[in-house]
């Protein structure tokens, strides 16, 4: 009888025990959770990319403001071709914090066909022009729904003369920052300022993201006014967009004619256009496009800030095609 009732106490005390001191539970502490940067149906990020862009036919009148007498010209290129390459590495991925760095080398030519005494036409025949750049994406969710995205981009651009003699003239800053809302993994938009040189000079404007994948096969991708995408999924492996983009910047000039000598260069250009984006494996995809290049600015300045010009240039609508290959993974090895 004892031995039961011993027992009966035993269960009793492990009963109240488990379960909480006389019915008492611990209360449940709800995790927070935070919105990240990805939108479904976006075309894969590039981590390593070499694009190599063509303008068969690029021409257009160019003046000399500061000429004591009038006089105009038509400048030629035949063709206007470039060669990037760009590196993209992810630097965080925390629910806290996304971060990622970027660094590319921009190399343009012009083959001028009819220079003659127009010394801005001599000028772009016999220089190389360079760009490189590095930025960094900041990604930081602040709860589920809202988030701030920074950006912050360097670039040091010139002639090969101006980069023999480098100064403060061939660098450039530029970034965004945004506040942003996201709804689930379909849709996220945000409010900012944008300063860059998409059109030549530097420019100071509100910025607007809006990314959005309506459905399986349609969506948006838009960082206004820089650029915008409409795209359409075809197949598993392949995308495609329409769209446009801005691009451009300023290279500081060393020139062996005074005229261009400690000056600026100041190329900006609006690009409405058609690509294609395949995926050839897990590891590879290539893209095509083609498209009409729209002149935002094609100038020579005497100052930083592009307001006495030595050259106005004004080059027709001309196509544009380019394509790329890139490499979306990167291969691991196999541990033996």
């Amino acid at each position: 009888m004892n031995i039961c009732r011993r027992n009966t106490l035993l269960c009793l005390i492990f009963f109240f025990f488990s379960n909480g001191v006389w019915g008492q539970t611990k209360p449940t502490i709800k995790k927070k959770i935070y919105c990240n940067p990805l939108v479904a149906g976006q075309p894969s990020t590039k981590r390593l990319s070499l694009v190599y862009d063509v303008q068969p036919i690029h021409s257009g009148p160019t003046k000399f403001p500061l000429s004591l007498i009038p006089v105009e010209y038509t400048t030629n290129s035949n063709p206007t071709q470039s060669i990037r390459i760009m590196y993209n590495k992810t630097l965080v991925t925390k629910p806290t914090l996304y971060m990622s760095f970027s660094a590319g080398y921009w190399f343009s030519s012009f083959n001028v066909t009819n220079s003659g005494n127009n010394s801005f036409a001599k000028m772009l025949r016999q220089s190389r022009f360079h760009s490189i750049s590095a930025s960094s994406n900041i990604f930081k969710p602040l709860n589920e729904k809202n988030f701030l995205l920074l950006n912050l981009s360097l670039e040091a651009n010139g002639n090969a003369s101006s980069f023999k003699k480098f100064s403060d003239d061939n660098m450039l800053l530029g970034g965004a920052a945004i506040y942003g809302w996201k709804k689930g993994f379909k849709r996220m938009w945000g409010v900012g300022l944008f300063r860059g040189y998409r059109l030549g000079k530097v420019i100071h404007v509100p910025a607007l993201l809006y990314n959005n994948s309506f459905n399986k096969k349609w969506g948006v991708d838009a960082l206004l006014p820089a650029r915008a995408n409409f795209r359409y999924k075809s197949s598993a492996s392949a995308i495609w967009l329409f769209g446009y983009e801005m691009e451009g910047t300023q290279f500081a000039l060393q020139n062996s004619n005074p005229l261009f000598n400690n000056s600026f260069f100041q190329r900006g250009e609006i690009r409405p256009k058609i690509g294609l984006e395949r995926q050839i494996n897990k590891n590879w995809a290539f893209t095509l496009n083609a498209g009409v290049r729209l002149n935002g600015r094609f100038d020579v300045s005497s100052d930083y800030g592009g307001k006495n010009l030595i050259v106005e240039s004004n080059p027709s609508p001309a196509i544009f095609i380019n394509g790329g290959l890139h490499i979306v993974n990167f291969a691991k090895k196999k541990k033996k």
